[in-house]
């Protein structure tokens, strides 16, 4: 054997080496990065598999009359209309194709294309970052799909510096106006509850929570529903604002024990209700909402709930309602509500009794009544889905984008930008995932009785 063909030999040798190496050591970070997410999704599993077998044959008695619910009543009299249904569609979850169960590869650019977009570190002119966010609304889209932009704006609300504050009346809970260097005012929700926080009771019980806005822009992004503010964490010193507050709001600021506190100006705001500092840490957690430019209109939602005991809405008994839906609103109208629906069960918002529109298109304000039981699903938040029968293909098919898992793993990373990060705890993410499996039942469900009609 030559001495060069030696030579080659022992190159190529060392090169597969470097490749397995390689290969090897991919994997292996992979599997670290995804593990969690992956933990979480058989956990699920598993226990759907569990829960939901001996609810089978109950279900496949009744004679499901998908989208009219009255069969479902018959087999679970004591349950209220949502709920019964809720038990036939999760019977169906160890039918569901393992499509639906394991990840769509096609996850992986979009996830890498969203961290982009969010993570820009580069300096900015902060007059400069505001004008480009306030040309960006067009009708309910807010901010463009793809632009490294945006983490710049992000970084702006996290550290432009704060230079007066006030108290706005409007809505029902506390809310405080900040106006930023570069001429640019912003809403702070403050925190009133811990991460591990069960709110028990009423889909809407509790007060706002502000983890809640910020996770709900980063799932909106997820799901291109780009109709949200651009929301940040951010923690304050009450100390601080109460020396920027003008004379209205230093009216409602007072000293609890040695700590600052405020309880604002709003329908529900009371002395006896003041958010405080943090005794240890001589700061308030909450989130910042960049304002959005434009007119808005306000309108009652057609699936409002009374907010009376024992008093039911009208969609909460009727079986058609949906058709009555259809005479008064138009189809974009009516595919942009069903969008809001499977966003807010995502992140258990029961209480948007009223929504907004810009250019007559839907916008998804106020999110802060999320994630206050991650053990619940109340599956009437739903409704105008399972009446209605009807999505977006566009919807339907980003849905499908983030199955198995991915849509709690591109959540977390983005979640981890933020400077309140972490902002859920485990059992919220495992939730987002157990949702998103009754959501695709549940159309599943509406394509086996209408077909392809159900896609718009």
């Amino acid at each position: 054997m030559t001495k060069r063909r030696l030579l080659c030999l022992v190159v190529t040798g060392l090169l597969f080496l470097l490749v397995v190496i390689y290969s090897t050591n991919l994997y292996f970070i992979n599997w670290l990065a995804t593990d969690e997410t992956s933990s979480m999704r058989d956990a699920l599993l598993e226990q759907q598999e569990k829960r939901f077998k001996p609810q089978m044959l109950a279900a496949n008695k009744s004679e499901f009359r998908f989208g009219l619910q009255q069969s479902t009543n018959d087999v679970y009299p004591a349950l209220s209309r949502g709920e019964a249904l809720k038990v036939v569609i999760e019977s169906r979850i160890p039918k569901l194709k393992t499509a639906f169960k394991n990840k769509n590869p096609r996850y992986y650019p979009v996830k890498r294309g969203l961290l982009r977009s969010f993570s820009a570190s580069t300096s900015f002119n902060l007059s400069t970052v505001w004008k480009i966010a306030s040309s960006w609304p067009h009708e309910n889209e807010i901010y463009p799909q793809k632009d490294e932009k945006i983490g710049k704006v992000i970084r702006a609300l996290q550290e432009a510096e704060i230079l007066a504050a006030r108290n706005t009346p409007r809505g029902t809970q506390l809310k405080l106006l900040f106006d930023l260097a570069g001429k640019q005012t912003v809403l702070f929700k403050p925190s009133w509850y811990s991460r591990n926080t069960t709110i028990d009771g009423l889909v809407y019980s509790g007060k706002d929570r502000h983890n809640s806005e910020i996770v709900a822009f980063h799932l909106a992004a997820i799901l291109n529903l780009r109709w949200t503010p651009i929301v940040v964490g951010r923690r304050i010193s009450l100390l601080e604002i109460y020396r920027l507050a003008d004379q209205e709001l230093k009216e409602t600021m007072i000293k609890i024990d040695t700590r600052q506190c405020v309880y604002g100006k709003c329908y529900y705001c009371k002395k006896s209700e003041a958010v405080c500092n943090d005794p240890k840490t001589g700061t308030l957690e909450g989130a910042l909402l960049l304002l959005i430019p434009g007119k808005f209109a306000k309108y009652r939602s057609p699936w409002q709930r009374t907010y009376q005991n024992g008093v039911s809405a009208e969609w909460e008994k009727t079986d058609a309602y949906c058709a009555k839906v259809k005479e008064k609103l138009p189809t974009v109208r009516l595919l942009d509500l069903i969008d809001v629906a499977i966003f807010d069960f995502l992140i258990q918002n029961g209480d948007r009794h009223h929504y907004e529109t810009r250019d007559e298109r839907v916008l998804l304000m106020d999110n802060g009544k999320g994630f206050g039981n991650a053990f619940k699903d109340h599956f009437d938040v739903l409704a105008p889905l399972y009446q209605c029968c009807m999505i977006r293909k566009t919807t339907w098919e980003r849905l499908q984008i983030f199955s198995g898992g991915a849509i709690t793993e591109t959540l977390v990373e983005l979640n981890e930008i933020d400077l309140l990060y972490p902002l859920l705890t485990k059992e919220h993410y495992i939730g987002i995932e157990r949702r998103l499996i009754l959501v695709y039942t549940t159309v599943e469900l509406c394509k086996e009785k209408y077909g392809n009609k159900v896609f718009r």
